[in-house]
């Protein structure tokens, strides 16, 4: 699978269907399917003096209390953690399913949102959220 480079730091596997554009500083991928697809992406870089495992903390702290699934799992190396939610949701009228995924590293966190009409989707979702790469050592 092609791999995406989201910032000069961090890149994500995705296959070509996905096409990105940039809304209210926050980069979007859409591939519209079957099924529809979205990757929302925001990176940020809290101070250094917050570690990985202050960082999840405030993300745990809030995590939707209605979430079907949560995922708490080392990151690709001692330096990362992660955390995320699959949940179901209502936008007009329709059913979705999301994935609220955090990967964190001293001084950045990423936050996707990997959301699909296809509540069978989890499986892309984590794979995609677990193939996120630091690239800086």
């Amino acid at each position: 699978m092609p791999c995406k480079e989201l910032t000069a730091e961090w890149s994500i596997d995705v296959d070509d269907s996905f096409a990105s554009r940039v809304v209210d500083d926050d980069l979007q991928l859409v591939s519209p399917g079957p099924p529809m697809r979205s990757i929302w992406v925001a990176t940020y870089s809290p101070p250094k003096k917050q570690g990985a495992k202050d960082l999840i903390a405030l993300v745990k702290d809030d995590a939707p209390e209605d979430a079907v699934e949560t995922f708490e799992e080392p990151g690709s190396d001692e330096r990362e953690l992660r955390f995320a939610t699959w949940t179901h949701e209502s936008v007009e009228g329709r059913d979705q399913w999301a994935l609220y995924a955090h990967t964190a590293r001293r001084g950045a966190l990423v936050q996707l949102a990997m959301i699909s009409d296809d509540e069978s989707d989890l499986e892309w979702a984590l794979q995609t959220w677990r193939s996120l790469t630091y690239q800086r050592g």
